[in-house]
């Protein structure tokens, strides 16, 4: 395990990169805090290079630098965080980390996340997205197969932050296995459908705009809409026995559901 914490400065630059090569057997990695050239050659090179085969944790927490464009490839990683890495762009894990469980790019405000799109990391049990500013949509369903329209193509996800994502319009989320979807603060979003057997609290407050929403959750006793000034009852199709009307906090809109 490598922690490297604190504000570091320019010149101190060139002993991390001999320290990170230097070192053998690392499994978790830590850099926190303004390391402001670091770049994607330090990530690429540096640290998965020499480290490939061991690294299973790897935090770059507010390492903001001069990281645009990052290409990640591991066989062995679980956790990557590159929360707060702002000047990031362009960030590829695609098929070449076939084990990464934990994806955190929060804050990560410019990052285009078109790999989400496609099928990627099919072990992804956190998907952390909060605070980014490009995303306007999020579809968790798999249209590759014929029989495949409604089949997640991140099948593990268990837990997705999409907090405060002021252009993000519209949501699908399709898992087996999804507990927690932490959805506040997108004042934009339009529609929201999420399908879980699993998901028993949700919370889509102070969402201004949304007008749809539809949820298939089976054991879901707990809904929070309040704030959602647009929703009313024909925007709503929910597939939730376990619901009542009590369970439901509705606020200032006008919405309600009968199920007694």
């Amino acid at each position: 395990r490598l922690a490297i914490e604190g504000r570091l400065y320019h010149g101190e630059l060139p002993l991390i990169r001999s320290l990170l090569r230097s070192s053998h057997q690392i499994t978790h990695l830590r850099l926190g805090g303004p390391i402001p050239r670091l770049c994607d050659f330090d990530i690429e090179i540096a640290i998965m290079k020499f480290h490939n085969n061991t690294l299973e944790e790897l935090i770059l927490d507010g390492c903001c630098g001069k990281i645009i464009s990052l290409e990640i490839k591991s066989t062995r990683l679980r956790t990557l965080d590159l929360s707060g890495c702002k000047s990031l762009s362009e960030f590829q894990p695609g098929s070449h980390c076939p084990n990464l469980e934990e994806l955190d790019l929060s804050n990560c405000s410019n990052l285009s996340l078109d790999f989400l799109k496609s099928k990627f990391c099919p072990r992804l049990k956190v998907l952390k997205l909060r605070m980014n500013t490009t995303i306007e949509e999020i579809d968790s369903a798999d249209k590759g197969g014929n029989d495949s329209e409604h089949q997640p193509y991140l099948p593990h996800l268990e837990h997705i932050d999409i907090r405060d994502c002021p252009l993000l319009r519209h949501v699908s989320i399709r898992s087996p296995v999804l507990t927690t979807a932490e959805v506040r603060g997108c004042n934009h979003m339009q529609s929201l459908t999420v399908s879980s057997p699993v998901l028993s609290t949700l919370c889509v407050a102070w969402l201004y705009s949304l007008e749809n929403i539809s949820l298939d959750c089976p054991v879901l006793t707990s809904l929070d809409l309040t704030g959602c000034y647009k929703l009313s009852n024909k925007g709503m199709q929910l597939k939730c026995p376990a619901l009542r009307s009590s369970g439901i906090r509705i606020g200032t809109n006008e919405a309600s559901y009968g199920n007694e």
